[in-house]
């Protein structure tokens, strides 16, 4: 296998590791040469952002939910 053609499988693993490790400049120009041709892995590629950024979201809210003041009532209970 050349240095910059990947399968979608090395891709897909690469997408998902640059999330734990800096990825190598060889490891960069593979994926991005790979989702310039391949629309499958492009649309992964757009899922893990999303995924990314609704636990993002989630972590806000908890850390919000988790900071408000304890004052015997329940939230949304109206007392």
């Amino acid at each position: 296998m050349s240095f910059i053609a990947r399968t979608c499988r090395d891709v897909s693993r690469l997408i998902l590791q640059r999330e734990d490790r800096a990825l190598t400049l060889v490891e960069r120009l593979a994926v991005r040469f790979h989702l310039r041709i391949c629309l499958m892995c492009t649309r992964f590629t757009g899922q893990v952002q999303l995924m990314n950024q609704a636990m993002g979201q989630w972590k806000r809210y908890a850390e919000t939910d988790e900071a408000a003041p304890d004052d015997g009532t329940e939230a949304g209970s109206g007392r």
